[in-house]
């Protein structure tokens, strides 16, 4: 979880419901699932994953040098289970530029935006080249057809990433997506909550609702960020 989720919940625990809770209910955790983690800064949600679906495999994407050793570390003992790729997810391969903040979880392929929606100031300390690949790439060269949780939280950059998996996603093959949205720009030209949402509506998805919702820490009628989860078209389907 970034440092500044963790201090919002001390300022404003405005949730609204648990994200992983949320998941458990969607899915069968009994089930030998495929889970993607896409932004997984220093494991902590790959091993809540890893530890609430027994039989789960995952994947992990984090491209900071830093948090992949970290994460590398933490997952360790999960073994073949868990695999971690040193890359973002993005529309298509190739490379990037990150922005490694002065705080782990805020680093982003975007600039640092308006600062009244974060809970504590950062700044940009250096700027780390990165490879990028498409999920839809990704998956294919591995022979993965399908994923039950496909899990973002990188900072602006979903709506890309979420462009690379225009395959898996027009087919339905992906039954649950959970992403971090923003109802402002935190990032510099940041894709927000509805951009988000018309993108999942074209493709027949299913707006499941919001979690774990923060506020700024200077007007708390304003709604920053919060966690989404949408939902494949089979599991919108309504009984006769």
């Amino acid at each position: 979880m970034p440092w500044w989720k963790k201090r919002a919940l001390a300022v404003a625990p405005n949730e609204i419901g648990s994200l992983i809770a949320a998941q458990v209910r969607l899915v069968d955790r009994t089930s030998p699932l495929t889970i993607v983690d896409v932004g997984v800064q220093q494991g902590h949600t790959s091993k809540e994953f890893l530890d609430t679906f027994p039989r789960c495999r995952l994947v992990g994407f984090e491209p900071d040098d830093a948090n992949f050793a970290a994460a590398s570390g933490m997952l360790a003992p999960y073994g073949a289970r868990a695999e971690l790729v040193k890359a973002a997810l993005a529309a298509g391969d190739g490379t990037s530029v990150l922005q490694v903040n002065s705080h782990d979880g805020t680093h982003s392929l975007l600039e640092i935006g308006d600062t009244r929606y974060w809970q504590s100031p950062a700044e940009t300390v250096r700027r780390q080249p990165i490879t990028t690949v498409s999920l839809d790439r990704f998956t294919a060269d591995r022979g993965i057809g399908r994923i039950d949780i496909l899990k973002m939280d990188i900072q602006g950059a979903e709506l890309e990433a979420l462009k690379g998996a225009g395959r898996l996603l027009e087919g339905g093959s992906i039954s649950v997506v959970a992403l971090e949205v923003a109802f402002h720009e935190i990032y510099r030209s940041q894709p927000l909550f509805w951009d988000i949402a018309d993108h999942f509506r074209a493709l027949g998805y299913g707006f499941h609702g919001l979690f774990e919702a923060h506020y700024s820490p200077h007007n708390p009628n304003v709604l920053s960020w919060a966690d989404a989860i949408f939902v494949a078209p089979n599991l919108m389907q309504m009984p006769a």
